[in-house]
């Protein structure tokens, strides 16, 4: 998720969720570069990037043109030279506001504040001795959140470059194809010399050149290959630090340290489902093959001209820097049983490339084998007597509406392969017990001193809930479970995966509306003074109204976990201002009582991140 109220470290804003705007904050001043423990970062990926406090989700900007320095009469706008640039300031919250705050720290809030202050359009101004498609030397200073290089270019005016492939100390030569509001962006054309401080992990191929990824510098996918795993974790707890600071609009005294970030048990060849792409034959093919056939158009190909010449089928995935897809013949992040099946497909589209008018996206997905008889609730899953299956007895699946089949724990689950699913089987276990151990801690949580423990919660609601891997892994610590989702196709999944675990009795699967998300749930006996919530929603994170029914149904503990950890920060500052604005004539509020990022993806820059908020008397 991606979201990101004011300044780091302003307790005076207010942020929330969509459609309720962001008041205006003081910003606290933050280093040029943020140092952890060493590991030297900022924060997220290479695009456009933009942040003012006062403005709303997607305004325009009007940047006025330099002025000349002779005094001169005012013209009236005539023609495209006199018009006033407009430059689209991206959504808040967004990736490529996440990138503003990379830039703003690096070069300094101070200096960029006040540049942005002044209202003259400069921020958009790269250094005049700086030209498109111009090769500079750099040395890299910090990392951005997803993994890219950011350098301060010498000259006169500050101003960032972000460069990807490269790593903090690197002395680098780059290619400048695009300015950008305080930065440019170019491709790595070489490394002069390298730093060896985030180097030396596994898939750095320098050091081993048989291991991690041959595509590795092409391939946009996994940013952080050649850093250590210690430090790809390092990095990625930084990432929830950050997020909070700049996002959360909430005192420091109120975020909790963040903790060490949890690793994937397994780093390579943990992926469960990939969606290589490919694009059709150009039109020229296409009206080749109409007009004259295939024969005749695979001759033009081996023996046309310029654009008519050496076009070939690409599969796999998007080119960093460039348009186009990257082919690709295996990915060292996906299981085994997926790249063989990607040998096949390959085959297959290579083979009837001439049928495809449009390009298309493959799905290739991991599954356990279809058990016989497939579990029910009259004879449900039972983990003392069904065998583990190897990872070479595995089946991948293609067929989008075909169902996949997943153990976690002692749970079977099945699911739809086009469906949501986490892509990583390997870390659920540690992850459901984390939330597990979280709601239920090892000691009563306490509250202030003179005040006593917060109640134990009996009963789980699980938000957007899915195929049900939250109300169904946690279900033995509660009474009574209740799966919530507005998507009937999830719905019918859960309910179909309690059977399959024998939970049908303790469970229930409703249906619900986006302005009545806990409706019904009172008359299955759930009330928020003995309910835990857990909230594990898409990337945008939720909306206001979801948020105001929380607090509504005031649960004695939040469980929110993310894939966006700064829509997360949003929501979960949102929580702990509204809940002590609503709470105080009756003495309660919510505490944030612990943060932490979970591994989901190794190798690149994600992290998903975990929030425990706890109920207690004020």
């Amino acid at each position: 998720m991606t979201t990101q109220p004011p300044s780091p470290g302003s307790g005076t804003g207010t942020s929330s969720p969509p459609h309720k705007k962001l008041k205006s904050s003081v910003s606290a001043e933050l280093p040029d570069v943020i140092p952890t423990n060493g590991f030297t970062e900022v924060t997220e990926a290479p695009i456009k990037a933009a942040f003012l406090p006062n403005d709303s989700m997607g305004t325009t900007e009007t940047i006025p043109k330099a002025s000349s320095s002779q005094s001169q009469a005012p013209v009236k706008p005539k023609g495209k030279k006199n018009r006033k640039q407009k430059r689209t300031l991206p959504e808040k919250y967004s990736a490529q506001d996440v990138l503003f705050h990379d830039v703003r720290d690096f070069l300094g809030v101070e200096y960029v504040d006040g540049l942005i202050g002044k209202k003259e359009g400069s921020e958009w101004e790269a250094p005049e001795e700086l030209k498109l498609f111009e090769e500079v030397t750099l040395t890299v200073g910090a990392f951005t959140v997803s993994g890219e290089s950011i350098s301060l270019f010498p000259g006169d005016k500050p101003w960032a470059i972000i460069t990807p492939f490269a790593h903090p100390g690197d002395r680098i030569r780059a290619k400048i194809h695009k300015h950008d509001r305080l930065c440019s962006f170019a491709d790595l054309l070489e490394i002069l010399e390298y730093s060896e401080e985030y180097r030396g992990g596994e898939g750095d191929r320098r050091k081993y050149p048989e291991n991690g990824c041959r595509y590795f510098g092409e391939c946009g996918g996994c940013q952080l290959q050649p850093v250590p795993y210690p430090l790809q974790l390092q990095h990625k707890k930084r990432t929830v630090e950050l997020a909070y600071q700049r996002f959360s609009n909430l005192h420091k005294d109120l975020i909790p340290g963040i903790q060490d970030t949890i690793g994937s048990p397994k780093q390579w060849g943990y992926r469960t489902k990939i969606t290589p792409h490919f694009d059709a034959p150009p039109k020229w093919i296409q009206k080749q093959l109409k007009e004259s056939g295939e024969e005749a158009a695979l001759n033009s190909l081996a023996n046309g001209d310029g654009e008519k010449k050496g076009w070939e089928c690409r599969i796999g995935f998007e080119r960093k820097g460039r348009p186009g897809v990257m082919d690709i013949e295996e990915c060292p992040i996906a299981t085994p049983v997926l790249n063989k099946k990607m040998t096949e497909e390959r085959k297959r589209v290579q083979n009837t490339i001439m049928s495809f008018t449009r390009g298309a996206t493959l799905l290739l997905r991991d599954s356990l084998p279809s058990p016989d008889p497939i579990p029910s609730s009259s004879s449900p899953f039972s983990h003392d007597t069904a065998p583990i299956i190897p990872a070479e007895q595995h089946v991948a699946i293609t067929n989008h509406k075909q169902a996949v089949y997943e153990r976690v724990g002692k749970y079977i689950f099945s699911f739809a392969a086009g469906s949501f699913f986490q892509n990583n089987n390997s870390i659920l276990i540690p992850l459901t017990e984390y939330v597990k151990e979280a709601i239920f801690p090892p000691s009563p949580a306490a509250s202030p001193a003179s005040k006593p423990p917060t109640p134990t919660p009996t009963h789980l609601v699980d938000t957007y809930c899915g195929s049900g891997l939250f109300g169904i892994t946690l279900s033995d610590k509660f009474e009574k479970v209740a799966g919530v989702e507005i998507s009937h196709d999830s719905i019918v999944a859960a309910k179909k995966n309690a059977e399959m675990n024998g939970l049908q009795d303790k469970t229930t699967w409703l249906c619900g509306k986006a302005e009545d998300i806990f409706g019904g749930l009172a008359e299955k006996g759930f009330e928020g003074g003995k309910s835990c919530v857990v909230v594990d929603p898409p990337r945008k994170g939720c909306d206001e109204p979801f948020l105001d029914q929380l607090l509504h149904f005031k649960p004695l503990t939040v469980v929110y976990v993310s894939c966006n950890v700064h829509t997360q920060a949003r929501d979960v500052g949102y929580l702990i201002r509204e809940s002590e604005s609503r709470g105080r004539e009756k003495g309660w509020k919510y505490v944030v009582e612990s943060l932490r990022g979970f591994d989901l993806f190794p190798q690149t820059a994600h992290v998903e991140s975990v929030a425990v908020l706890r109920w207690i008397e004020n």
